[in-house]
């Protein structure tokens, strides 16, 4: 799912020239394919005009493609989709991840300096939150999530930031197929709720929650709208010691993302994808 500040565009590069390699081309070929599996573009005619490349030369890419396990084909309808390689491949966040995290790192380590409390990078993926890089408080009490970097999207504030992130289409599709179930007595369990508080989110650009997740933990999040996929910054403590600094927090922590953002847009600039 891709945020709707940036598209990955099939490149018209050099790919035709006679002065292009043939290896060169084909590689650049099959990376064009991919990117049109991935945005649902998989019928062979479809793949072919959106290339602007002939049916024959698509198909044996696809084949070749097939045989790396990179693409499948769909026996029944013909359809082509990103095969098994590739989700290998993305399966590790970290390291898939590893510019935005390096984009957002030196002011996840200033927040930190400011707060002294627990920060946090994370992006949706799927139906589910995946915490990239977290930066534990310098206090002796703290609130740590625990090994498991995945949660559920819909509890707490930078769940709901992830999903303020989508439109209303996008939103309740992701939502359909969720069932959902309360973390804790704060959690909230109605999708009407969740979609209403998302709403609200995605126009003040914020999400504050009270031990949704963790009981006794207050977060402050805010998205980060450069990004291909949702993500989000957040600062994470007890409740009994920030409560009283939620306000101070939220301007620190909007400066912050806006840096961030800042950073991705330079460098999906220099790297020539916008």
């Amino acid at each position: 799912m891709l945020n709707s500040n940036f598209n990955f565009t099939l490149r018209k590069l050099a790919t035709d020239s006679s002065q292009t390699p043939a290896p060169i081309r084909s590689v650049f070929r099959a990376v064009n394919i991919l990117i049109c599996l991935s945005n649902g573009v998989n019928t062979l005619t479809n793949i072919a005009d959106c290339c602007k490349l002939t049916k024959p030369t698509v198909y044996r890419l696809l084949k070749t493609l097939e045989e790396l396990l990179m693409v499948t084909q769909d026996p029944v309808t013909h359809h082509y989709y990103l095969g098994p390689l590739i989700n290998q491949i993305a399966s590790n966040p970290q390291a898939n991840h590893h510019y935005l995290i390096t984009c957002a790192l030196e002011e996840m380590k200033q927040l930190w300096d400011l707060s002294w409390e627990t920060v946090e990078l994370s992006i949706m993926v799927g139906i589910q939150y995946v915490r990239l890089h977290e930066i534990p408080s310098k206090h002796s009490l703290k609130v740590l999530e625990g090994p498991d970097p995945v949660g559920p999207v819909y509890v707490g504030a930078t769940a709901k930031v992830l999903l303020s992130q989508l439109d209303d289409s996008e939103l309740k599709a992701a939502l359909k197929n969720i069932r959902i179930s309360g973390v804790t007595e704060h959690s909230v369990t109605n999708k009407k709720d969740l979609i209403a508080q998302s709403k609200e989110i995605r126009q003040q650009g914020h999400a504050i929650s009270y031990g949704e997740r963790i009981t006794g933990a207050l977060c402050i999040s805010v998205p980060i709208t450069s990004y291909f996929w949702p993500a989000a910054l957040s600062v994470i403590a007890p409740e009994s010691r920030i409560e009283s600094k939620v306000d101070e927090f939220l301007e620190i922590l909007k400066v912050s993302s806006h840096r961030i953002t800042n950073n991705i847009t330079e460098f999906f600039q220099a790297k020539g994808v916008i």
